[in-house]
């Protein structure tokens, strides 16, 4: 995704565009979203924490427990892949 501004009625690349475009060619613009306020942000969290205080924490122990054991077999086939010890 290319990322622009638009300045004086001129949409402006952020980025250099991909060589595969040529002249003249038509392209799907979209406007950004827009970003949170702090306030939004803020009420998010608050709303985040109230729907995760209802979970058991042997859940979260689990799911701990699983994102561990995912990262160290990343880590050995990651190794095996570099022929590492």
């Amino acid at each position: 995704m290319i990322r622009a501004i638009l300045q004086r009625g001129v949409i402006l690349p952020l980025s250099p565009l991909p060589e595969h475009w040529v002249e003249g060619q038509e392209l799907n613009v979209e406007e950004a979203s827009a970003v949170a306020t702090p306030a939004e942000l803020e009420a998010w969290s608050r709303e985040i924490d109230e729907l995760s205080s209802g979970i058991p924490q042997e859940d979260f122990d689990r799911l701990e427990s699983a994102l561990a054991e995912s990262g160290r077999a990343a880590k050995d086939w990651t190794r095996r892949r570099m022929g590492l010890p």
